[in-house]
């Protein structure tokens, strides 16, 4: 099975630099933006295969951003990943199209199981 390419965009410097040592020793191409605004340029540029999103940074915020990648292209999933959402903005993200949302700090093996379950789950339906 190949692996994917992924997107992280996140204003933390250092979550953005042990998520692209993990998941590239993993095999994965991993992208990085740490802002909103970076993060369409990269989701243009890259097509990754999977998005994952903060939401409190600088120049646009989680939510903006994700409604941006939903008008850009609809069918790549989200992930949220932040330490400072509500339930009830987990809830809004995800009814606006989020697929899953993670709290701060995250476990990167739980991460990861969520990343291998969401493309079994896409390799079945293009099955």
């Amino acid at each position: 099975m190949a692996k994917f390419k992924l997107l992280f965009v996140d204003d933390e410097v250092d979550f953005l630099s042990t998520i692209e040592e993990f998941f590239s020793g993993l095999g994965y191409t991993v992208v990085t933006a740490s802002n909103g605004p970076q993060g369409l340029l990269r989701l243009k540029e890259t097509l990754p295969d999977l998005v994952f999103l903060d939401i409190s940074m600088p120049h646009m915020d989680g939510s903006e951003t994700l409604r941006l990648i939903r008008e850009l292209d609809p069918k790549v999933q989200v992930i949220i990943v932040s330490g400072y959402a509500s339930e009830n903005l987990a809830r809004e993200l995800l009814a606006q199209g989020a697929y899953d949302f993670f709290q701060k700090p995250i476990d990167l093996f739980q991460l990861h199981h969520t990343i291998e379950r969401l493309f079994m789950l896409k390799d079945l339906a293009e099955y």
